[in-house]
């Protein structure tokens, strides 16, 4: 976990009184997610059955829609994010937030314009996966992976619906949506997960980490979004354009 109280000099860019450091570290819950359960795609969960190119026949259309039935009635989804004031920065290398708590960067998301950093933690619970192991364990595969894959789309979307009330909050104070980073994911260090956790309000989610800072239940989901005033060159127009998980079995590529 990197935290530091920074003693060094280095180029500090104030915060403008828009960005009150006495807001920082409010935790805020999301109601209404509970509306993944019935918005989740058939074609989403094909794609994380199957892979980005597999294409499901009609039987297995139906199985898909059985199965996100049978999900719904045992996901309770669940959000919270903390938003953070940006005091100082090490350009190319990490942010100080409030309180001292010092965050690395990736390179690639190097941005002078970040004025708050949300950590997110979203979950789907826990009943999901012990009726994952259970067909498991009763060599019901099949079964078992249809029912993950739906988890994993209803998360995917759970992420994605965490995402944009972060930014509708800090469109609030004239800010944009920045670069969106997780621990363990495209090469960032699975140890920030630790200064997340410390940060976001994870009891309230039922959301805790083990000693290898795996977090359980295992269906959830956890990511750093920056909040700046930058407008960015590029809109994303799916998640895998800023991904550099060139390789994943999952990417959705644009059709030209």
């Amino acid at each position: 976990m990197a935290v530091s109280t920074p003693t060094q000099s280095f180029p500090c860019r104030s915060l403008p009184s828009a960005y009150p450091h006495d807001a920082a570290m409010t935790a805020k819950q999301i109601p209404g997610l509970s509306s993944v359960k019935s918005d989740v795609s058939v074609e989403s969960v094909a794609r994380y059955f199957g892979g980005n190119n597999y294409i499901a026949d009609k039987k297995t259309i139906d199985r898909i829609r059985r199965g996100i039935d049978e999900v719904s009635s045992l996901v309770t989804p669940k959000g919270t994010y903390t938003l953070c004031s940006v005091s100082d920065m090490k350009p190319g290398e990490s942010v100080i937030l409030g309180k001292g708590l010092e965050l690395s960067i990736p390179d690639c998301f190097a941005d002078s314009g970040v004025r708050l950093v949300a950590t997110a933690i979203g979950t789907l619970g826990d009943k999901l996966e012990k009726q994952c192991r259970q067909l498991a364990k009763e060599g019901k595969i099949y079964e078992s992976t249809l029912l993950d894959a739906v988890g994993t789309g209803m998360l995917d979307l759970l992420g994605e619906k965490i995402c944009a009330v972060i930014v509708q909050d800090g469109n609030l104070s004239g800010l944009t949506k920045g670069f969106r980073f997780a621990p363990g994911l495209e090469g960032y260090p699975l140890e920030q997960q630790q200064l997340l956790f410390q940060i976001a309000d994870n009891e309230s989610v039922g959301v805790f980490l083990n000693s290898s800072a795996i977090m359980l239940p295992t269906k959830s989901i956890s990511f750093f979004l920056m909040l700046t005033k930058t407008v960015l060159k590029s809109k994303e127009t799916n998640k895998c354009n800023s991904c550099r998980m060139v390789g994943c079995r999952y990417r959705m590529v644009e059709k030209k």
